[in-house]
């Protein structure tokens, strides 16, 4: 046996750098492959959550176009800013100024 082909501690052939790399770099695309898959099924799970929430609350009757009306304040209010620490969200006004605005869009 060769001294220069096995690795004295395990006994297998010693890797080149090249294939070291090549195998981390397969390694590093199998766990990127998986995180996107856990990625997708997480989204996939919360989808499912939101619209069951929606047809709890009976959101699923509202029309659609008042839907795209509102969704800039409903982003305004769901969406947290990751450079910013986390604020609780404010409430929703009901006062005339909603029923206003209501109003006005029919």
């Amino acid at each position: 046996m060769s001294s220069e082909t096995t690795n004295p501690k395990s006994g297998r052939k010693a890797k080149t750098l090249d294939e070291e790399i090549a195998a981390q770099r397969e390694k590093l695309r199998k766990l990127e492959e998986r995180q996107r898959e856990q990625q997708r099924k997480e989204r996939e799970r919360n989808q499912k959550a939101v619209m069951e929430l929606i047809k709890t609350e009976r959101l699923d009757a509202v029309p659609s176009d008042l839907w795209r009306e509102a969704m800039p304040k409903i982003k305004a209010l769901l969406i947290v800013d990751a450079a910013k620490p986390a604020e609780p969200a404010k409430p929703v006004q009901t006062a005339p100024d909603g029923a206003a605005t209501a109003e006005a869009s029919q």
